[in-house]
């Protein structure tokens, strides 16, 4: 599940909705990630940022200060969230290691071709 957007995306009701349309689609398992800045998408997105949500600049330059990511206090919440909404919806957090269970799609199978009717001339 990512990006989870600070201050944008993260909202109860958001991580909520999300939990439910990934466990309404059959996912077995969810495991957030919180957006992260690298150089060059960090000034992009900052830049984007003050066009359209100016007053959330300074809160994600502080949440920013220390590098690309976000502090780890703010991760391990967003974690915490999701993992007791997708207990609620039963569904369980991916677990490291784990194998990804893919049922493979069964497609109908072709009608074994019956008689064929020769022709008369």
């Amino acid at each position: 599940m990512a990006p989870v957007i600070p201050f944008l995306g993260d909202s109860p009701e958001q991580l909520r909705a999300t939990v439910s349309a990934i466990a309404a689609a059959g996912a077995t398992s969810v495991t957030p990630l919180v957006l992260h800045l690298r150089p060059g998408a960090r000034e992009w997105y900052l830049r984007w940022l003050g066009l359209h949500h100016p007053h959330l600049v300074p809160r994600y330059e502080r949440m920013y200060a220390d590098g690309a990511y976000a502090p780890t206090w703010y991760q391990r919440r967003i974690t915490r969230q999701v993992h007791e909404l997708a207990d609620e919806f039963g569904i369980g957090p991916a677990h490291r290691g784990e194998a990804r269970r893919i049922t493979p799609v069964r497609t109908p199978e072709e009608p074994e071709p019956g008689p064929t009717q020769l022709t008369l001339l």
